[in-house]
């Protein structure tokens, strides 16, 4: 009965803020796994590692300041695809999966007789997590692939019936540890110019080394490394030169995936398809490089905008290009792409469109995400970020603490103390939001 009520809106709307005969607008969404917004020119990055995207992105809309819900990949975009927050979509940790009640962005797709294709590498937006609801086909797999190794099989997927729309998503983990040095082409490795930390090089793309960067000696993914090991392998990571080492191989990736964007977008072009498709590139998470003291991510509840804070460009023909100021959050994808596509929006959604900000609107007011972990969701750590102010507190756990973004942007001090009007403010402004949203049982 849901789906058939569904369906009749959706004929509905077809066509609605369309000129008579056109078309419906084709939908690319390519969610880049672990890129940090700070890493990519267009967000003021000092290294050239997006020249590509940056170009590219002055002919679309930039979100400035952009948060995601999770902390990871399966809760981050589980909130993508269902416009919903972790509380209300239930996929937190790696034992957990999306609720079945939940309306997923593919399947209304379908619904309206879009073709729908999905290609991904992460393990954590694989079948069993209930990520491939709505796709007539849904490549997933558990080893990180690049987006060049998706390019030609999606546009083979494209090419195979241009008589209907189509939505089509891509996950490339490009940039999502461990970090194989020798998956690059050689003329795009080491173009930083250092060779600074290179004792650390050995045990990039170690399992061991992966899991002790995300705080997790051993957790589900395998026996604990020797103590041998382990003492040698946290010495590399106390290694300031390490910490450059590892952001130098980052920043490698980053733009091995920006090369690889604008090759795609070429191909797009000579399809002719840019002219009638909605494009978005956004990163589900980001990664931490020793801000709080950690590393990596998936196994620590750090709430640091080295996490939080995403990369989110939207494409959307008829559109001028813009800088978007205003705070999003990437709950807001799902309906902003229902917008742009003539498509009511679900009741469900807890989301907003954002195609009125598309248009020179401005919006203000809190964001909200929620850390866990992939191996358990025992314990949270939520934020809610308002103008200069971040407040994250533990669940369970002590007192919130206050962060104030613009005197201190790497979040290193508690400001709470000085400032217990900000902190009720918040904790309210938190507390009405997980009413809202539905706080776990």
């Amino acid at each position: 009965m849901r789906l058939a009520a569904l369906l009749a809106a959706f004929s509905l709307a077809v066509g609605a803020p369309r000129a008579a005969g056109s078309p419906p607008p084709n939908v690319i969404v390519i969610g880049a796994d672990t890129l940090r917004a700070d890493h990519l020119g267009l967000y003021g990055y000092g290294r050239a590692t997006s020249p590509n995207i940056d170009r590219l992105a002055a002919r679309g809309a930039v979100f400035e300041r952009a948060y995601a819900q999770g902390s990871y990949t399966l809760p981050s975009f589980a909130s993508v695809f269902t416009s919903l927050y972790p509380e209300a979509h239930g996929a937190t940790n790696r034992r957990t999966r999306i609720k079945d009640s939940a309306l997923l962005l593919a399947e209304l797709f379908r619904a309206r007789g879009y073709r729908t294709a999905g290609f991904t590498g992460g393990p954590f937006v694989a079948l069993p997590y209930g990520f491939g609801k709505g796709y007539d086909s849904y490549l997933s797999g558990d080893l990180p692939r690049p987006l060049d190794a998706y390019v030609a099989p999606a546009l083979d997927w494209i090419d195979a019936d241009r008589s209907k729309p189509f939505f089509l998503f891509l996950q490339p983990q490009d940039v999502h540890p461990p970090f194989d040095l020798l998956s690059l082409p050689k003329a795009e490795r080491g173009r930083w110019g250092t060779d600074d930390g290179a004792a650390a090089d050995k045990y990039l793309g170690s399992l061991y080394f992966y899991l002790l960067l995300n705080g997790e000696p051993n957790g589900d993914d395998g026996p604990a490394a020797p103590a041998a090991l382990k003492r040698e392998l946290e010495t590399v990571m106390s290694d300031p030169a390490a910490r450059r080492r590892m952001i130098s191989i980052y920043d490698d990736r980053v733009s091995h995936l920006d090369r690889t964007f604008g090759a795609f977008w070429a191909d797009l072009e000579k399809r002719g398809l840019l002219s009638n498709t909605v494009v978005v590139l956004l990163s589900d998470h980001g990664t931490l490089f020793g801000e709080d003291g950690k590393f990596g991510h998936g196994t620590h509840l750090s709430t640091n905008d080295g996490v939080f804070h995403v990369a989110l460009v939207v494409w959307a023909p008829g559109r001028k290009p813009a800088r978007v100021a205003s705070p999003v959050e990437l709950v807001d994808v799902a309906p902003t792409l229902l917008a742009l596509t003539g498509a009511p929006v679900p009741a469900s959604f807890q989301g907003r469109s954002l195609a009125p900000l598309l248009d020179g609107a401005t919006r203000e007011g809190p964001v909200f995400g929620t850390a866990t972990t992939a191996g358990s969701d025992a314990r949270a750590r939520r934020f809610v970020r308002e103008g200069r102010w971040k407040l994250s507190a533990d669940d369970p756990g002590p007192a919130a603490v206050l962060a104030d973004l613009e005197a201190d942007p790497g979040e290193t001090k508690d400001v709470s103390a000085a400032h217990p009007d900000v902190v009720k403010r918040l904790s309210g402004e938190l507390a009405r939001h997980l009413q809202r949203v539905g706080r776990p049982e």
